[in-house]
């Protein structure tokens, strides 16, 4: 819901200032599906709301569920855009939901699914934010809740600042939905004036940063970004980050079969962060497996996971250069778990 639009809405209609509140409430933290499922409102108030505004901005339109527990939705905005978020099951317990932050994405990065689809438009706050609200209501029906909520979804967060930081504070609301901040993450395919910008903000907020290559040649061949703040000024702008925010950067590193995964490249990663100080003292190299993808006529993309044997030798420089790194567990591979592919297979016949 445009909690603009509910705030002016309840004006024209003579409402009291707490009626506002009232459904804030109804819809963040009770989690409510509709204005009729909000008791504490009169019945005339609820039948002029449903005619005159929109209790949800998306429309849900599949819903895909993985053999682990993970599951993909599929909405549609008002305007007809498809665009996706994943709810990602843990052993541990916790639920991660990613959302997406554009209709596409202005990045076009060439190993992304999303990319292909081309951009449309910045999503709004209440649209970022009723990606969480549609999974938590599925949740909460089981006895469970969200428990972490990341911005990696389609489109690049930080070519949508405005719009990101209010559902995050949406999101972070202790009159709503009151999810601690330190469980909310962003990441960037590195944008420095929004790097700057992030690191400004008065929050416990995480960051990310997509790196996915330890030099410039390689990371603009698969991320153009890269031609407009190339390494030799992204890092230091990270590093200033960190050493402001003294807050852990999480660098998240795509393998790809043959491309980026090799021994020399490993210690070229090592090198790299090596040489900034404050990200090799407070930083972790989140490795990520490859997810194949097909595009609109069915067919697999040119890229490919790492072997086991890649894998290993990559994690075992980055242990003996005392780097420290995590592996991303798979989840979603039979799901058209990957950003974008399931946009991108309903775009091909919408």
């Amino acid at each position: 819901m445009d909690l603009d639009k509910l705030q002016t809405t309840l004006e024209e209609l003579g409402q009291p200032a707490y009626r506002f509140k009232q459904i804030k409430l109804a819809m963040y933290r009770d989690l409510k599906e509709g204005f009729d499922a909000i008791e504490n409102i009169p019945i005339a108030l609820r039948q002029d709301l449903n005619r005159l505004l929109p209790f949800n901005e998306l429309i849900l339109k599949t819903e895909q569920k993985s053999l682990d527990g993970s599951g993909k939705n599929l909405f549609f905005t008002r305007d007809d855009l498809a665009i996706e978020s994943v709810l990602i099951k843990h052993g541990d317990g916790s639920r991660t939901v990613c959302v997406s932050t554009e209709a596409g994405c202005q990045i076009d990065c060439s190993f992304c699914a999303t990319g292909h689809l081309g951009f449309k438009r910045v999503l709004s706050p209440s649209e970022i934010a009723e990606q969480v609200l549609s999974f938590s209501r599925e949740l909460k029906a089981k006895g469970e809740k969200v428990t972490n909520v990341v911005f990696m979804g389609m489109g690049e967060p930080f070519l949508n600042y405005d719009n990101v930081k209010k559902a995050i504070l949406l999101l972070n609301d202790k009159d709503g939905f009151n999810l601690g901040q330190r469980r909310i993450s962003v990441s960037t395919s590195g944008i420095i004036p929004g790097i700057e910008r992030f690191g400004a903000e008065d929050w416990q907020i995480n960051l990310a940063i997509s790196l996915h290559a330890p030099d410039n040649a390689l990371r603009s061949r698969l991320m153009p970004i890269n031609k407009t703040y190339p390494l030799e000024k992204l890092m230091p702008a990270l590093d200033a980050y960190v050493a402001k925010n003294n807050r852990r950067l999480m660098i998240e590193y795509l393998l790809l079969g043959g491309i980026n995964d090799s021994p020399r490249q490993a210690d070229a990663l090592a090198d790299l962060i090596h040489a900034y100080g404050e990200i090799l003292r407070l930083s972790v190299v989140n490795l990520i497996i490859y997810n194949p993808t097909k595009d609109s006529d069915g067919h697999w993309d040119r890229f490919r996971s790492p072997s086991l044997a890649a894998l290993r030798a990559f994690e075992e420089i980055l242990t003996k250069r005392e780097i420290a790194w995590t592996r991303r567990a798979s989840f979603g591979s039979d799901i058209s778990g990957a950003c974008g592919q399931l946009a991108g297979e309903v775009n091909s016949t919408h």
